[in-house]
């Protein structure tokens, strides 16, 4: 089992959250609002779509996580699409996963670099 199934995932990066839903099948648009959450359109940063299904839109809070906007009932009764964003959330961690190794082995080569140069 992986542990990436078990694990909370807290969206921070809406790059990665897009490609995620990319890879998953949906539509990603940057911006835009979400006509059927209130009385109101609700604008979010993030708006992805698939089919003719209504869309489903994330915004940035103000302590940078991501958040998912939208009614929750229907997503819930909506066959697959639950099960879709829990591939999402496990494709945005493992984008997440790889980009913090990247990083590292980024550090680690500048690093050996300096000492050879020393």
């Amino acid at each position: 089992m992986s542990h990436l199934s078990i694990l909370p995932t807290v969206y921070t990066r809406l790059d990665y959250l897009a490609r995620a839903l990319t890879q998953e099948g949906f539509k990603v648009q940057f911006g835009g609002c979400l006509d059927d959450v209130g009385a109101e359109p609700v604008p979010a940063d993030l708006v992805a779509s698939c089919g003719d299904r209504r869309p489903l839109g994330w915004s940035r809070q103000s302590d940078g996580t991501i958040c998912l906007c939208g009614d929750l009932q229907r997503i819930s009764s909506n066959p697959g699409l639950e099960a879709r964003l829990q591939r999402v959330a496990r494709r945005y961690a493992l984008l997440f996963a790889i980009d913090q190794i990247t990083i590292e082995r980024d550090r680690l080569t500048t690093a050996a670099i300096s000492l050879l140069q020393d």
